[in-house]
């Protein structure tokens, strides 16, 4: 696996246990997908 494939691994498993988190301790599921969003237009300029 290539350096850039293992960073994006990565960053993808933080992003998940950060939704958790956030998720879990505020109890705002509703809200939390804009971490997703978030995430996305990151992985869109990225690429």
């Amino acid at each position: 696996m290539d350096k850039k494939k293992l960073i994006n691994w990565i960053i993808a498993i933080i992003v998940a246990i950060v939704y958790l988190t956030v998720s879990i301790v505020f109890k705002s599921w509703a809200y939390s997908w804009l971490i997703w969003v978030v995430y996305a237009i990151y992985r869109f300029i990225v690429k």
